[in-house]
């Protein structure tokens, strides 16, 4: 097995993120995204507006920060 700088190939896009995560100081092993679970009902994601307020994802509802974190924690 070919040895790499980093413990990884930072040639791809897998890697990147690893880079990424190494770079601000975060561990690269965690960083890696896990899937999303998208069966379960409510919101699993959001899409920043810009002026303090999201899209929650998929209900499309327009909340603040507050709300968003309150959907996002529930599992």
């Amino acid at each position: 097995m070919k040895k790499f700088k980093y413990g990884f190939d930072h040639t791809t896009g897998d890697g990147q993120k690893r880079l990424m995560a190494l770079s601000v100081g975060m561990d690269p092993e965690t960083y890696i995204a896990k899937p999303i679970d998208v069966s379960r009902p409510g919101d699993y994601g959001c899409d920043p507006l810009g002026n303090g307020m999201f899209r929650m994802v998929p209900s499309g509802d327009i909340v603040g920060w507050d709300e968003r974190n309150r959907r996002l924690r529930r599992s």
